[in-house]
């Protein structure tokens, strides 16, 4: 049995050694730079989108025990105001970090928009874009913006000039989700308006409550509009759709039942019908 045990164990250490030459030989490191870009926010706002960058040495650029850098490098990725610079000193780490790059497309059109996002780098050695040489850069993308749907390109992208753009649409839940705003906002409207001209045909009591609640609504639009999930400022689709005219149906009701009592269209407190 001890014989068998250990036939079968040298037979299992071979076949692990087997497998573990051939796979570390099929996956070689690049020669370069790897940069892992990630776009974390979209502001449609001020037009643009927060992407981090976690660059990493590879092949002669990195030192045999660890991720750090054989030679001086300088790393160039592109921002709104133009390109931004960073330095990295050898025998140190490639520190990763945050870049708002610009974003392109059409707002107006929220919550139906679509958006891109071009991302670009490049990579020097020590002398930058003047004296430095060519360092070849991998670039990888991933995506995780709540509320967003976005489409990287298929595959990593390789050179020593590197960009990708990502096209970014609003997710079928936050689309669907400003859809259902829209519907309520002019339900709620409409039956704000119904009410108030029940009141004033029918002479009914002047509801205090009522003019509270229709007053409490034409405020609390614009703040369930500002709470939508990306949405851009004043002027969209949505707003012609659904909340400028929300806005102005309550209104106009809230001055109607307000002249109403006013006029003694309405019965006030304390008062009778004839």
């Amino acid at each position: 049995m001890a014989v068998r045990a250990a036939v079968i164990a040298a037979a299992a250490v071979f076949a692990a050694t087997a497998i573990h030459v051939p796979s570390a030989r099929a996956a070689p490191s690049f020669n370069g730079i790897v940069v892992q870009a990630r776009l974390i926010t979209v502001n449609a706002t001020t037009a643009s989108a927060t992407v981090r960058i976690e660059p990493t040495p590879g092949g002669s650029f990195a030192q045999a025990q660890g991720d750090l850098l054989t030679q001086d490098v300088i790393l160039y990725t592109s921002t709104v105001s133009g390109s931004l610079a960073h330095g990295y000193r050898a025998g140190n780490f490639m520190d990763p970090f945050e870049t708002t790059v610009p974003l392109d497309g059409d707002t107006s059109t929220y919550p139906f928009q679509h958006l891109k996002v071009e991302i670009a780098a490049l990579a020097r050695t020590a002398g930058g874009v003047r004296s430095g040489k060519p360092v070849p850069l991998q670039l990888h993308i991933s995506s995780n913006p709540a509320g967003y749907r976005v489409s990287p390109p298929s595959g990593p992208r390789e050179g020593p000039v590197v960009d990708a753009v990502l096209h970014v649409n609003p997710s079928w839940a936050a689309a669907l989700f400003a859809v259902f705003m829209m519907v309520v906002m002019w339900a709620l409207a409409l039956g704000a308006l119904a009410v108030v001209v029940s009141l004033l045909a029918r002479r009914r009591g002047f509801e205090g409550a009522f003019a509270a609640f229709l007053a409490a609504l034409l405020f609390a639009f614009p703040t369930l509009r500002n709470s939508l999930p990306g949405i851009p400022p004043v002027g969209v689709l949505f707003d012609y759709a659904a909340f400028f005219w929300a806005e102005a149906l309550v209104a106009l009701a809230l001055i109607a039942l307000i002249t109403g009592w006013t006029v003694r269209t309405l019965v006030g407190t304390g008062e009778r019908l004839d």
